[in-house]
């Protein structure tokens, strides 16, 4: 999701909980420091939907929970308190049960567009890779068929996709898609140009 800062004045854990309970917008939360969100646009809301559907398709009748969007993941330990808003979170642990916050995610998956890319694969995905429960996390362009997958099991090693039809396998759940189940609602043109904001990036 795209941020823009809302306030630099430092709050506690606590005020941003109670302000985001009553605020109509959704903030996330770093440090003291609180970042409103705009909205997503269509293309990833599809891609979110996509995603969202796969999982809960592939997690039903078990123990895992799959959300969107809506939901914040917290990251608390001795460096860094932060809460996040995955684009799609899944949790495995029956006692992880607040009603707004996931804090023991197994897979998160975050779709990237020209606003959010720099922090989503830089902090966020920092950030996201201190949480001891995450095993795996999914960062999906969201204007060209590109994903990458980096596991706790690995060492964090980035796993690139980018052919269509290439499997693509979620190993934190047990699911294995191809890259155009990622885009099932939005598919690419035959003649799909990679967009200008990612023809110098050392990674793609």
């Amino acid at each position: 999701m795209s941020t823009s800062t809302a306030k630099r004045l430092p709050i506690t854990p606590a005020e941003y909980l109670e302000g985001e309970r009553l605020s109509e917008i959704r903030h996330e939360y770093v440090d003291g420091k609180v970042y409103a969100m705009s909205g997503a646009s269509r293309t990833h809301n599809k891609i979110c939907f996509d995603v969202t559907l796969a999982c809960k398709n592939h997690l039903k009748g078990g123990p895992c929970e799959t959300f969107m969007e809506a939901v914040k993941v917290e990251l608390a330990d001795h460096l860094t308190q932060a809460y996040y808003y995955p684009d799609v979170v899944v949790s495995c642990d029956p006692e992880d049960n607040d009603s707004h916050i996931v804090r023991q995610p197994k897979l998160i998956v975050e779709v990237l567009s020209p606003s959010t890319a720099r922090a989503d694969s830089g902090e966020k995905l920092e950030n996201y890779k201190r949480i001891p429960s995450v095993e795996e996390i999914v960062l999906i362009e969201q204007d060209w068929p590109e994903i990458f997958v980096t596991r706790r099991s690995d060492r964090w090693k980035k796993h690139l996709y980018t052919q269509l039809d290439s499997p693509v396998r979620l190993e934190s759940i047990g699911l294995t898609l191809k890259v155009s189940d990622f885009y099932q609602s939005n598919p690419f043109p035959e003649n799909i140009e990679r967009p200008y904001y990612l023809r110098f990036r050392e990674d793609g």
